[in-house]
């Protein structure tokens, strides 16, 4: 009977003592999960006229033309992104100063660009197009790099604004 009422006992402290347990792990407030933050993905598009010199060459060419651009930006977890930028000619000509010859500008090119948290805005790209035909008596850098872009972003990666224009190419 002692080992009967010692069991009785104990099984009574234990079930006191569970309730008890349980109702301070209820009574304790929940704490959520920290939310991830989320990737934004943005996309922007534009047609863009081109009209200016292209000087660094043995002549300089006036260029007249469009030139189609789409932007899309990621953004990161941690801040910053990256942008994905293709540039693509459309009836883009040029008539050369000095011997008056006419110029077909021809070509696409995709540009990745990677950000930091607060972004260096506006994100600016030299593409790099096809070439310039016909070639001669000019012999451009091979491929020609006859626009600059810009994209402008806000602190989010939304695509705020994009231009283009005729540009001298880099230096070799």
């Amino acid at each position: 009977m002692r080992a009967a009422r010692r069991t009785g006992l104990i099984a009574a402290a234990l079930g006191l003592a569970v309730p008890a347990a349980t109702a301070s792990a209820e009574a304790a407030p929940r704490q959520a999960a920290p939310a991830a933050e989320a990737v934004a993905v943005h996309a922007r598009s534009a047609t863009l006229t081109l009209n200016g010199p292209l000087t660094g060459g043995p002549e300089t060419i006036d260029v007249t033309g469009r030139v189609a651009v789409a932007v899309v930006t990621r953004t990161d977890t941690g801040g910053g992104g990256v942008a994905r930028i293709v540039s693509r000619l459309q009836n883009t000509t040029g008539v050369g100063r000095t011997t008056g010859r006419t110029y077909q500008f021809v070509g696409a090119d995709e540009n990745t660009v990677f950000w930091p948290p607060d972004p260096v805005s506006p994100l600016v790209v030299l593409p790099r197009f096809l070439r310039i035909v016909p070639p001669n008596p000019i012999v451009p850098p091979n491929p020609v790099q006859p626009v600059r872009v810009a994209v402008t972003l806000s602190g989010t990666g939304e695509i705020t604004g994009i231009s283009a224009s005729v540009a001298r190419p880099p230096a070799p």
